[in-house]
């Protein structure tokens, strides 16, 4: 990457993620803004808009477990081993199971970035079980574990899948002057004067996807329900296509978007009934444009949407998501007040800016170590 003048670059960093998706969304600010750091990025699929002067290198990485792992762990494992990176640092589950032995083995500084772990209280009995042995494979791997929740700074040492000397606290957070400033609303995609409740995720099951379109269905002519982003055909938990043109009637599918904001803004409720977060990014980016959030009382999630408000129902508990919803389309001032209690929350705690302070003070300690 491109660095400014007088900024001395003094070590050499590798992310790995699963998809440019990824990478553009979540660390492009950050790549930008580390600039004492010289980075590189392993992507999973091709990265064609990454920023300019940034290194990447395609490793294809599939999302469900495959037979091809084997030749993407190889392929990990000789990069980094010639690369000689001082670090390597990991998100997404998939680029964190191959990536974190492959940089160990190569001699590297291994880092982990939890997006949320796997091990949930929720989960059944069996998911926790593979959750637990793949959140231990990863930790085990890593020198130092970096999470997003408070929760999982607690959650993690005392279900024995990390060490507590081994966890750093980044948090996470947006651009916030990025989503207060003032944006035109996308222009009306229906011809009805109802109110518009809005979904911004992949559309898999695990996102809560399912739920949604089941609470339009529920609340059908009460208002629009508009669904944004992008439809996942690599995972096992994906909606189907014919579940999507099932639901066409109650939903409108927009597909992925370059800039949220605009549906924000037209948006009076955004819904994220997802059943696993680290520290939701649509949930901050829609508090800080002052939409009410409804979403599932989940770890991570409950951080960002206060659990005094009312608005977070138990997970899959569909029935009080719909009588949460449909309370606050009938109360207006209900609505506003708690967007801007939403907004007010955001603002407070999760500002990106802190996030690259602490990432920051992370590669300190390293480059001491070294």
């Amino acid at each position: 990457m491109e660095h400014e003048v007088g900024v001395e670059v003094t070590r050499r960093g590798c992310r790995v993620v699963t998809t440019s998706m990824t990478a553009r969304l979540l660390l492009g600010h950050q790549l930008r803004a580390l600039d004492e750091v010289s980075w590189s990025v392993v992507s999973g699929d091709p990265f064609d808009d990454a920023p300019r002067g940034l290194t990447v290198e395609v490793v294809p990485i599939r999302r469900e477990f495959a037979l091809s792992d084997i030749g993407a762990f190889v392929r990990l494992w000789r990069y980094f081993r010639r690369e000689r990176f001082d670090f390597v640092q990991t998100h997404t589950p998939k680029a964190s199971f191959l990536g974190l032995p492959a940089a160990r083995l190569a001699g590297t500084t291994a880092i982990y970035t939890i997006h949320g772990a796997l091990f949930f209280r929720d989960n059944t009995r069996a998911a926790n079980v593979m959750g637990w042995l793949f959140e231990r494979w990863c930790c085990a791997w890593a020198d130092l574990v970096l999470v997003q929740s408070r929760e999982d700074e607690h959650v993690l040492p005392e279900a024995h899948l990390c060490a507590a000397r081994k966890i750093r606290f980044v948090g996470n957070g947006v651009m916030l002057d990025h989503f207060t400033a003032p944006v035109a609303p996308v222009a009306p995609l229906h011809t009805s004067s109802r109110r518009q409740v809005l979904m911004v995720s992949r559309l898999v099951r695990e996102k809560g996807c399912a739920d949604y379109l089941g609470l339009a269905r529920a609340l059908h002519g009460r208002a629009d329900f508009v669904h944004v982003g992008p439809v996942e055909r690599d995972q096992r938990d994906a909606l189907t296509s014919e579940e999507i043109a099932a639901a066409a009637s109650d939903v409108s599918f927009v597909g992925a978007v370059d800039d949220i904001r605009p549906y924000l803004v037209a948006a009076d409720i955004v819904v994220l009934p997802s059943y696993r977060e680290g520290i939701p990014r649509v949930a901050m980016e829609a508090a800080a444009a002052g939409r009410p959030v409804v979403a599932y009382d989940v770890r991570g999630v409950r951080e960002v949407v206060d659990p005094a408000s009312g608005l977070l129902v138990p997970r899959g508990d569909t029935s009080a998501l719909a009588a949460v919803v449909k309370g606050l389309l009938e109360d207006p001032d209900r609505r506003a007040a708690l967007g801007r209690a939403c907004q007010a929350r955001v603002l407070e705690r999760f500002s990106e800016a802190d996030v690259i302070t602490r990432l920051r003070g992370v590669y300190a300690e390293l480059a001491r170590a070294a």
